[in-house]
């Protein structure tokens, strides 16, 4: 095994005795079975700061105090940006005092809402777009008390959704599991961008001195084949250990080594510092990758057939998108491959774009900040 990967497989051994709940864990939870329907709305109280100007200390925690000295506002600004309906009619909500926590490092508050309308008996809609112009990492977990439905998500690309109060067949919670991993990999641009420092270098064979265009489309569909076998078989098997429990890395930590494994592919495609072939560090990296897969995992688990038929779906719709993104960029790779200006400027000078933006959102997912806002 080769020297630079070595300590990453230390690392999955000392994540084992770490916890994961650095999570944005927003959800609303609608109660169903009260005299009066309700929900329970938790949300991020952090992002209110942006707002409000709520931290007056400035000691990056939002205090009780800082809290409520603007309560009706925030109030007011929460519920503009969510609408119900239950049965497509509208209901009126209102909001009772709320409680602030803290879920390790940030503050979340929990916002009881009273709903009029009559009880739902097919669909509860639901509009939401709170805090998604601030953060494209928002997400809302939908979930039932009752476990009448399975949870689902709302994020900045799904701000509207429909929750059918009867069970779907396991067929249909496979398909719209299917759906949520190709999502899940077409938006994470993090993904997208590893993805494609491995496949940038692959249309050459290419040792420390020399780089020689592979000569058939065959040639490269094949070692294409074996990068994306690779990192397919690296990201199920952490995937799975995740969802099972077994090791529970902090997420903030995954997400750093992430954006750290794109930073290292993209170093290597400007300087070609690793003689090792393409595919090991599809492999290697891709066991971190699994990891950030299986963070959006935690959240949707209701029961062990769920549980299933969720790991197997979401990883088969991952495989789904990350195919067709290999499907639309291989081509025009194997097109370009043997222009004078490919290795400098696609392979290099774009390798280059990519190692700063990666090491930027190594810094912002380090500390905390935000230096991009897109």
């Amino acid at each position: 095994m080769n020297n630079y990967i070595k300590p990453i497989f230390i690392l999955f051994i000392l994540l084992t005795h770490l916890s994961a709940d650095l999570l944005k864990e927003n959800s609303i939870i609608f109660d169903l079975n009260s005299s009066t329907p309700k929900a329970l709305l938790d949300v991020e109280a952090d992002n209110l700061d942006k707002i409000f100007d709520l931290d007056k200390n400035h000691n990056s925690i939002i205090s009780w105090k800082e809290l409520r000295s603007k309560k009706e506002k925030i109030s007011t600004y929460i519920l503009d940006h969510i609408a119900i309906s239950f049965d497509d009619k509208e209901c009126k909500i209102t909001a009772t005092d709320f409680i602030l926590h803290r879920k390790i490092h940030q503050s979340y508050i929990k916002l009881p809402l009273s709903l009029e309308c009559a009880k739902a008996k097919t669909d509860i809609s639901l509009k939401y777009d709170l805090f998604f112009d601030l953060d494209k990492d928002q997400k809302l977990f939908v979930k039932l008390d009752n476990n009448q439905s399975r949870p689902s998500i709302i994020d900045p690309l799904h701000k509207e959704l429909e929750v059918k109060l009867k069970n779907d067949s396991l067929y249909d919670t496979f398909i719209e599991y299917i759906k949520t991993g190709i999502w899940h990999i077409w938006m994470g641009y993090d993904h997208i961008l590893f993805l494609l420092m491995l496949l940038l270098p692959s249309v050459y064979t290419k040792n420390r001195s020399s780089y020689r265009a592979k000569k058939s489309f065959k040639e490269l569909l094949i070692d294409v084949v074996k990068i994306a076998t690779a990192f397919s078989i690296a990201h199920s098997f952490t995937l799975a250990l995740s969802a099972f429990g077994i090791i529970n890395p902090p997420a903030n930590l995954i997400e750093v080594l992430i954006a750290i494994t794109i930073i290292i592919t993209a170093i290597n495609n400007i300087f070609n510092l690793f003689s090792v072939k393409i595919w090991k560090l599809a492999f290697g990296f891709g066991l971190i990758h699994g990891f950030g897969f299986a963070n959006v995992l935690r959240e949707l688990v209701n029961n062990k057939t769920d549980f299933i038929s969720l790991l197997v779906g979401f990883n088969i719709g991952v495989e789904i998108g990350q195919l067709a993104i290999i499907a639309v960029i291989l081509p025009i790779l194997y097109l370009f491959r043997k222009s004078k200006y490919y290795r400098f400027f696609i392979l290099k000078l774009f390798s280059f774009f990519v190692l700063v933006i990666a090491t930027i959102w190594a810094i912002e997912r380090s500390f905390g900040i935000e230096i991009l806002t897109w």
